[in-house]
């Protein structure tokens, strides 16, 4: 009914607006032409700057200015973006080698990248985190040859349909190009590190009117050098003593082995503690310079870990973790354009790029205190555990069997990402009578390989078990290991084709017509190594997708001005996948109440379908770490007959697709104010709200474990072993409590989350006659609200400022600073010009408030100990020596400046000199980055740890 109601609506507005022309036509005067362009958002040609909706324009000499690298670099610093990201540095997540875009901190899915108005393809990746599930690559983007970005800061899926729930991002290339340029550049921090180097170049010829054709090509090539996390510049006065990284100890898993007594026969389990330290034996043959004595305080080892005050072999794996791999990007981008007759024109566009990332790591290590999964391409997951056979020649203990834990020394470790983009498109656009048209056929292909270095074949180190193999052989054979290689394919095929036109004229200007469709087909592959699908390797996951999916789609806009001073724009677009149809309506008004003056706003429905790897046919393979709440109910004291691992235990996941998950759908509101108080100055205030609801997300492991029979499509596998059932605190025996050994999750349609905020823009130019002349810019953005509710029916606390799975402990939230700003301040006369920025981060805070229905009585660190000297959930006891203070609990603000200076002196020569973070500020500690997977000391998303930065460059015209 409300969508037949919105039709109607609709027509009704079209006839209003078509019978208004006829009145208008008959009153019309000569008026001189006025220039009109296609702005994002909308297939209608305007010539306001401003209409209806907030769209932010980078342009080129802002891009030139900024000193960026990547294109993923010149976006971190939009107010407008948010976490939820994919960011290309170290090895370790689901989207390693990608950097993606998230407007509002809705995530990559929920952003829509364009090149030249068309959508790019997802790559070939199966991330299951919130959000993430459509990674769109920015890297597949040479950041030279673009001309400007247009930011469309609203709900778009009434113009260009599914992903475009918080906005577009719209790369505009370069296209009318005459002549020839080459250029380079280099950069790096004070100390040498985060190395780039960049060569790319542009050509442009022929003379579309005077030639009947014209061209461009583009390249842009460059290499990245790996930086290690020793070698940055890291808080070690926070970091080290806290976390306890940098320090002497890194990991006791060595050559030498360990070896753990079982508890009782048969049990599977092994003592691994302090108290029970004398049913642990460790060899110690290596060199004396390798040995060190666990210590509480020099190694920031719990009381309860079995190194305290062991001498053991250690080997140092801050030599293998990287903040930044080393890479290689290629890019190739050309367009092309022929004058078939006066009015019409063929066009095609044609790249390629390549993205190589090589990660280090570690020879890798196995310790079998626990079972270890083994997958294998349609089967149950398998559980492989090594464990000495009594009279073993390695078992030290007579009269048990004994687990161990060492490390292969001798195997590679590490892994190389490869991605590859093609893209093409021909089609052709014209005029014919008062109607503008356009056509194309888009192919648009994604390839990736991932090949990793160095993974325990079971067969084979199963040996030590059927065959008495010496751990020591096993090390020094090179085939237990395997080098796997994962491929994978994401693919888009579109024609399309649209037309706009002008219906006539009312007393505001031309009534605007736009209406077009499109069929797309998407497709998805990810293919494991062979050895992983046949379950020969142990503790690695294989994801296993193959999908294919035809959209077809139409949409309508209409512009009407039915006043000078009144305008309204209406869009409607009809989307109809394999499983479900979408009609999502949108409305847009702009008032201008002086001359100097005016009022918007828009309202707008939404949708995304759930991406092909949610619903292909296979499933995405994971660990995971939780806290068993059945053996560890409160995360830090477990039961008896549990061990510690309970309280952050780690197993494997299985997240099956599900082709029955629906569309999420979602509302936008804006309300803006423009003013123009004088002509050299801008200001722009809008205010947002969006609110996504049937959202498309993974069951967290946690929700699983915690509550068990209320999701059927989630399963925990426990070890049904009645010797390893654990005791309440009555002495009860709880039945079906063994360790966990797996969680099965599943995708769902479950929850909202709703954003809210302020957006803030002013643009002031001002000429200093003979000083030359002055441009400045400030954006700033306000998040008022974040709320997530993972559940229909839970409550949605407000998030802003807050880590939000912190502050509201039932919600999967990201991090959600409340404010975010830049800006910045150009001078230039002559031949100079110097840009001075500003960027603003503000602040984090990881205090625990409520849990769903329950709000605490007052709010408390996640991390460090309370009041009384309990240690609070998060652990990491001495953060409390550094921070005492509840207010201290939180990730700080951080401001950086940046300066940039462009010498045009020489003829046909352009120099630049750009100095990020001129005065060194490090990015802010945060103690959730002191992991063993995230170790950086800081969060990568909102912060850097490159230092101040240097980047020479030079561009020559030919």
């Amino acid at each position: 009914m409300k969508h037949n109601l919105v039709l109607k609506q609709s027509v009704v507005a079209v006839a209003l607006a078509v019978g208004g022309a006829q009145f208008a036509m008959a009153q019309q005067a000569a008026e001189p032409a006025v220039q009109k362009v296609f702005v994002t958002g909308s297939n209608i040609k305007r010539a306001d700057k401003e209409g209806s909706s907030p769209v932010q324009t980078v342009g080129a000499k802002e891009i030139a200015a900024s000193g960026a690298n990547t294109v993923a670099e010149l976006l971190k610093n939009i107010p407008a973006f948010g976490s939820g990201a994919s960011v290309d540095g170290s090895d370790g997540g689901f989207s390693n080698g990608a950097s993606t875009a998230s407007l509002r901190g809705l995530g990559s899915s929920s952003t829509l990248v364009l090149l030249n108005g068309r959508r790019i393809t997802s790559s070939a990746y199966a991330d299951p985190n919130q959000g993430k599930s459509a990674v769109y690559d920015l890297n597949s983007i040479p950041v030279s040859a673009i001309e400007r970005v247009e930011i469309f800061k609203d709900g778009a899926s009434a113009v260009y349909g599914s992903d475009a729930i918080a906005g577009v991002i719209n790369f505009i290339t370069k296209s009318d190009y005459k002549g020839a340029e080459l250029g380079a550049s280099i950069s790096g921090n004070d100390d040498g590190e985060f190395r780039r180097k960049t060569v790319n170049g542009v050509w442009g010829f022929g003379d579309l009117e005077k030639n009947r054709f014209s061209g461009l090509i583009s390249f842009d090539v460059s290499k990245r050098d790996s930086t290690l996390m020793s070698d940055k510049d890291v808080q070690q006065d926070l970091y080290g003593p806290i976390n306890g990284r940098l320090n002497a100890f890194s990991s006791s898993l060595t050559a030498s082995p360990f070896f753990y007594k079982e508890r009782s026969p048969g049990s599977k389990t092994f003592y691994n503690s302090y108290a029970d330290r004398a049913n642990v034996i460790n060899r110690v043959n290596c060199d004396a310079s390798q040995q060190i004595t666990g210590s509480i305080a020099a190694h920031n080892l719990l009381p309860t870990d079995t190194l305290v005050g062991r001498t053991f072999c250690n080997i140092n794996l801050n030599d293998y973790k990287e903040v930044q791999g080393a890479g290689k990007d290629g890019n190739v981008l050309s367009r092309f354009n022929v004058q078939v007759s006066e009015n019409v024109t063929a066009f095609a566009e044609l790249s390629y790029s390549r993205t190589e990332r090589s990660y280090l790591g570690a020879p890798i290590a196995t310790r079998s205190t626990s079972a270890t999964s083994v997958f294998a391409a349609g089967q149950p997951v398998q559980n492989f555990q090594l464990i000495l056979p009594v009279g073993h020649p390695d078992n030290p203990f007579p009269d048990a069997r004994s687990a161990v834990g060492f490390r292969l020394m001798n195997a590679p470790g590490g892994s190389k990402n490869v991605n590859e983009a093609y893209r093409g498109l021909v089609g052709l656009k014209g005029t014919t009578g008062n109607w503008d048209w356009e056509t194309g056929l888009l192919w648009n292909r994604s390839e990736r390989e991932e090949l990793s270095y160095g993974y325990i074949l079971k067969d084979q180190i199963a040996r030590i078990m059927t065959e008495n193999r010496t751990i020591a052989a096993t090390i020094a054979d090179p085939g237990v290991t395997h080098n796997t290689l994962n491929t994978g394919f994401a693919m888009v095929k579109q024609i399309d084709a649209k037309a706009s036109t002008t219906l006539g004229k009312l007393p505001g200007g031309d009534i605007g017509l736009a209406f077009g469709g499109e069929i797309r087909q998407e497709s998805i592959g990810l293919t494991p190594d062979s050895a992983i699908a046949a379950g020969k390797i142990t503790g690695l996951v294989g994801s296993s997708l193959n999908g294919e999916r035809t959209v077809k789609s139409g949409f309508v806009e209409l512009r009407t001005p039915f006043l000078k001073n009144w305008e309204m724009d209406f869009a409607g677009r009809y989307d109809k996948y394999p499983a479900a149809k979408s009609f999502v309506p949108k409305v847009g008004t702009k008032w201008s109440i002086t001359e100097r003056v005016a009022l918007r706003g828009s309202f707008a429905k939404g949708f995304r379908a759930p991406a092909l790897m949610q619903i292909a046919e296979g499933g995405v393979q994971s660990f995971s770490t939780a806290i068993d709440t059945l053996r560890c109910p409160d995360g830090q004291n477990y039961l008896t007959g549990a061990d510690r691992t309970d309280c952050s235990k780690s197993f494997s996941s299985v997240s099956a697709s599900d082709p029955n998950l629906q569309p999420e759908k979602s509302k936008s509101y804006s309300l803006g104010l423009i003013l123009n108080p004088m002509k050299d100055l801008d200001i722009l205030v809008d205010w947002y709200r969006i609110k996504k609801t049937n959202e498309t997300a993974l069951l967290s492991a946690q929700t699983v474990i915690d509550h068990p029979t209320q999701y059927p499509k989630g399963q925990v596998v426990r070890d049904n072993n009645p010797a390893n059932w654990v005791k309440d605190a009555n002495g009860v025996v709880i039945p079906n409590s063994g360790p966990i050994l797996q969680v099965n999750r599943a995708w769902v349609n479950q929850g909202s989350t709703e954003v809210s905020g302020v957006d803030f823009e002013v643009a002031y130019r001002k000429s200093l006659g003979d000083w030359g002349r002055l441009t400045s810019n400030l954006n700033w953005s306000y998040l008022h609200e974040y709320r997530r509710a993972e559940h229909p029916g839970d409550v949605a606390a407000n998030t802003a400022g807050y880590n939000g799975g912190l502050s509201d402990w039932s919600t999967t939230a990201d991090d959600n600073p409340r404010n975010r700003g830049k800006a910045s301040v150009t001078w230039s006369k002559d031949v100079h010009a110097v840009t001075a920025t500003v960027n603003y981060v503000g602040p984090v805070s990881l205090l625990r408030r409520t849990n769903n229905t329950e709000t605490y009585a007052a709010p408390f660190c996640h991390y460090g100990k309370n009041a009384a000297g309990k240690t609070n959930p998060g652990g990491s006891e001495k953060f409390s020596d550094f921070f005492p203070n509840l207010n201290d609990c939180e990730v700080k603000s951080w401001t950086t400046f940046d300066v940039n200076y462009a010498y045009t002196g020489i003829k046909n020569l352009t120099l630049t000199f750009n100095i990020k973070n001129l005065f060194d500020t490090k990015a802010p500690y945060d103690v959730r980055y002191g992991t063993t997977t995230n170790f950086q000391g800081y969060n990568t998303q909102l912060h850097n740890g490159m230092g101040r930065y240097f980047r020479l460059g030079a561009n020559y015209k030919f």
